[in-house]
């Protein structure tokens, strides 16, 4: 029952709330954010937030695709245990996460 409703009834609530979030915000508030202007004073903040962002995101997305893409055969048929599996995921995976949270909070504070 619950496994259902993770899978298969949570993601549909979730997409209509985010469009439901969407056309409230468009009928009620459509120009009520603005951004501050980062030309002068931020450049060396955007530069490196963005880069820590965007290279952390490629690397999780790339792991978690290869993770997901390249059978456990392949692994076992070039001499890799799963112990090692595990030690390079957490090796490789754990710089690029924490890469990307660092960039995602360094890219929220510049427009907070």
């Amino acid at each position: 029952m619950m496994d259902q409703f993770l899978w298969v009834l949570f993601p549909y609530i979730i997409f209509a709330i985010f469009i439901g979030g969407h056309i409230f915000r468009y009928n009620y508030d459509q120009f009520g954010w603005t951004s501050k202007s980062s030309e002068l004073l931020e450049k060396k903040m955007l530069r490196v937030g963005s880069l820590l962002f965007h290279f952390g995101i490629m690397f999780v997305i790339g792991g978690h695709v290869m993770g997901i893409l390249i059978p456990e055969a392949v692994y076992r048929s070039i001499g890799i245990s799963e112990h090692m599996y595990h030690v390079v995921a957490i090796s490789f995976g754990l710089p690029a996460g924490v890469a990307s949270i660092i960039g995602l909070i360094i890219l929220t504070y510049r427009r907070v």
